[in-house]
């Protein structure tokens, strides 16, 4: 597993950081200078996320801690992901952050930064959300300075998702956990049917659901082990990215043209594309979809196995007004009996130790072991999602540019890389 510093989320810690820590240092970071709840005094908690899919999911949860607790009640918010972090930066800055928030490895850095999340440090230390149940590169995600400030909530993988159907339509053999770069391309070929409208695959300018993952099976990578230079220039990162665009060179997948008016999802979801790498997130979509026929099958290995597989966790406010229990509800969050909760709800691969399996059950359809199975090759997110990053713009200019065969691929990945190592400067 590589962890990775979350440097491009750097330029917004250093605004944020004054800004955020005049709230965060009216209040102990840990919370002690906040009250704790007496005897029988009611206790409301508030948790929020960004997943309609998992409310289900994380009110059962609430509900177990709440029977082991009855003077604390929860309420599970759900804001949308285009509003949350909008959302979250508000409360923040007016001291009002609710006291449980999931967040995201590449925003922890920002929040730590700025004194507005308890350090939980002593929680991961303890017997019931102790550290070892976790992979150590979640627990390692959310670390900023030698202190833990999330409890480990899932991890999501990659698999490849393919549509039954228009495989049987096309008389093409269904995908294997055995298939390579080569058995990918090949049936991209003899799915895709421009006369229908159906494409082989969905090769879309997507690091996360596509190229980050060409890169690493090629053993390549975008970024130095130190975090410091950005390798996009490196002959693996080339020779991958040459191969990631050649569906779109060749016909296979829609342009970024097609995707900005139907995305990825909605292409899959349709039944015109055959094949998209998604996530495990995506599974109870797709799953809603009555006319959507699909399975999963590891994605296809390069040279090496490789996925991303990162993870959520669970953030407290150093601001909440009952910082013992919003603690105490952490804690149960990281422990066993709730993993098993959040794994039947069939919406997140749990990260604790030993309670994925109930949640492969829940998939009668197909085997979801795929997306478990990723934990042994995964790859940690390399931080480029940060939506003020100087690193992200430049990816979204000149990336676009590549995938729409405007510019060649070597000479994108040297601009990419000059300018990505500017702002690292």
């Amino acid at each position: 597993m590589k962890k990775y510093k979350r440097i491009f989320a750097l330029l917004l810690t250093v605004i944020l950081v004054f800004v955020l820590g005049a709230c965060g240092n009216s209040k102990n970071n840990d919370g002690s200078g906040d009250k704790q709840a007496s005897g029988g005094e009611k206790v409301e908690l508030k948790m929020i996320f960004w997943d309609s899919n998992q409310e289900a999911g994380l009110n059962d949860m609430a509900e177990g801690f709440m029977k082991q607790n009855e003077n604390i009640s929860v309420n599970v918010e759900i804001v949308p992901w285009d509003e949350y972090w909008t959302k979250i930066q508000a409360a923040a800055q007016g001291g009002d952050l609710p006291d449980i928030v999931v967040m995201h490895p590449d925003q922890v850095e920002t929040y730590a930064s700025g004194g507005v999340l308890m350090d939980l440090t002593d929680v991961l230390d303890g017997e019931i959300a102790n550290r070892e149940n976790f992979p150590e590169y979640v627990v390692a995600d959310f670390r900023v300075d030698e202190k833990d400030y999330g409890i480990p909530k899932d991890i999501g993988t990659l698999a490849l998702y393919y549509n039954k159907d228009v495989f049987d339509e096309a008389g093409v053999e269904y995908p294997s956990n055995a298939w390579t770069w080569e058995d990918l391309s090949a049936a991209a070929e003899k799915l895709t049917n421009e006369e229908a409208g159906i494409y082989g695959l969905n090769a879309d300018n997507n690091g996360q659901n596509f190229y980050w993952n060409i890169i690493w099976q090629n053993g390549g990578d975008v970024l130095s082990e130190d975090g410091k230079t950005c390798t996009f220039d490196s002959p693996e990162t080339i020779e991958a990215m040459k191969y990631a665009v050649s569906f779109v060179e060749k016909g296979y997948s829609p342009t970024p043209a097609q995707f900005a008016n139907l995305t990825a999802d909605e292409y899959f979801e349709s039944g015109k594309s055959a094949m998209t790498f998604a996530g495990s997130w995506m599974l109870t979509e797709y799953q809603s979809v009555d006319e959507l026929n699909f399975d999963v099958v590891e994605l296809p290995k390069g040279k090496e196995r490789a996925s991303i597989c990162s993870g959520m966790a669970f953030s407290v406010s150093a601001n909440t007004a009952y910082p013992e229990e919003a603690k105490k509800f952490a804690e149960y969050l990281g422990s066993e009996e709730a993993q098993l909760i959040q794994a039947e709800s069939g919406a997140a691969i749990p990260a604790y130790s030993g309670t994925q399996q109930p949640w492969i059950d829940q998939f009668a359809d197909f085997d979801a072991a795929p997306f478990v199975k990723v934990e042994e090759y995964g790859h940690t997110s390399p931080g480029f999602t940060a939506s003020t990053s100087e690193a992200t713009a430049v990816l979204d200019e000149y990336m676009t540019q590549v995938f729409s065969l405007e510019l060649p691929v070597e000479e994108g990945m040297k601009i990419i890389t000059d300018k990505i190592n500017e702002t690292l400067k």
